[in-house]
């Protein structure tokens, strides 16, 4: 099958050369990192401020995806988005209260795509004219315009605030830092993972004028080293989180709908509070096989319908005491490792081997799957 977008098969019958790939790039961007003075001074600003501290491996991931967002949509960010940002936040919120809304809201999204945020705004010839703190601000302003970026936005103003306590020269000499680091990041993850991502530019190109006011038109156009981003970031927090996940009492599995055999109108799956529960009426469809899997091994798989629902956005009473391993596309994991967390869940995820949705991928979509030995290994099953 032709991969949409990526396939973590590449050139290979199977995906153990690119988890061991993803893990080498992991290695090499901890390495390079090693003794980041940036780093430390924010891991020392985060526990000053009483802020949820996170492990050493996430502020490296983010430390790098700073730089990466800055060049790919530093120059897009203006007054306007520092200031209204939060007020289309709040506005693209009001789609997750119910079908009418999210159908209003997503039209009114997509008019904003094409009309605010997806121009190509001012050319940027230096690294230097993006790294002042005011086109930080204006970067995180146009993000929390996108409704794409809800998780790493969160997340980068409590960079921003670190940025702003220093001088004007410290501030700027670590955003160009982060920029440099990125650019590294570029060439060595096409390098590493390029195998596994050939298809995302002709997409785009093929895709781009059918996506103009559509809701998902920043979503379906990132770019090669977004998806590389996300294939590391991900190895990066199944790694921080590892120990706490396996402590936890209860274990849940996450599946998107797009894994069924069956469509929407023959699949018997029943709706609960949580997601959809398999009934199993499909011998050969992976999600039965993992919902057999579970009962087998006393872990819960779920069906969720889009990842912004997938946890849904109460918070967990007893906090630290579920551990989630969602499954999802690359776009997806960085952004649902960090909203695990906030809603007291323990996460780690596992990357759809392609995409194939309908709603973003595929004129009528495609069934996929998993690689089942990467799920059993992180369930600890042998």
């Amino acid at each position: 099958m032709k991969a949409t977008t990526y396939s973590l098969h590449g050139n290979a019958p199977g995906t153990e050369q690119f988890y061991r790939a993803a893990s080498l790039m992991a290695d090499e961007l901890i390495e390079i990192t090693n003794g980041e003075k940036a780093l430390h001074e924010f891991d020392q600003f985060v526990l000053k401020k009483s802020y949820e501290a996170m492990e050493a491996l996430v502020y490296v991931l983010e430390f790098v995806m700073i730089g990466i967002l800055l060049k790919k949509y530093g120059g897009k960010g203006t007054l306007l988005h520092e200031h209204g940002g939060k007020v289309l936040a709040r506005l693209f919120a009001l789609k997750r209260k119910g079908k009418s809304s999210r159908a209003v809201i997503g039209r009114l999204k997509g008019i904003v795509n094409t009309t605010l945020l997806v121009h190509e705004g001012k050319v940027v010839s230096r690294a230097a004219d993006l790294a002042g703190i005011k086109q930080f601000y204006r970067l995180l302003g146009w993000l929390e315009s996108t409704d794409e970026f809800e998780q790493e936005t969160k997340r980068l103003q409590i960079w921003g605030e670190f940025f702003s306590g220093k001088s004007l020269d410290d501030s700027t000499r670590e955003l160009l830092r982060a920029m440099e680091l990125a650019d590294w990041f570029e060439q060595r993850s096409l390098e590493i993972l390029g195998a596994y991502t050939t298809n995302v530019d002709s997409f785009i190109d093929n895709k781009h004028s059918g996506l103009r006011w559509k809701e998902n038109q920043i979503f379906c156009t990132r770019s090669r080293v977004e998806y590389h981003l996300n294939m590391v970031g991900a190895e990066l927090m199944n790694r921080a989180f590892r120990s706490d996940f396996l402590n936890t009492e209860e274990k849940r599995v996450l599946l998107p709908i797009c894994m069924r055999e069956k469509g929407e109108g023959s699949c018997r799956a029943v709706q609960t509070e949580h997601g959809y529960l398999c009934k199993g009426c499909m011998k050969d469809c992976q999600v039965n096989s993992i919902a057999a899997l579970g009962r087998q091994h006393d872990f819960q798989v779920y069906m969720v319908p889009h990842a912004s629902t997938a946890f849904g956005q109460r918070k967990e009473a007893d906090s630290g005491n579920i551990g989630i391993v969602g499954i999802a596309c690359p776009l997806n994991l960085i952004s649902g490792g960090y909203k695990a967390r906030e809603l007291g869940y323990e996460p780690q995820c596992v990357l759809l081997n392609y995409s194939g949705c309908s709603r973003h991928w595929h004129d009528t979509g495609i069934v996929t799957n998993i690689e089942l030995d990467r799920l059993k290994s992180l369930l600890e099953i042998t």
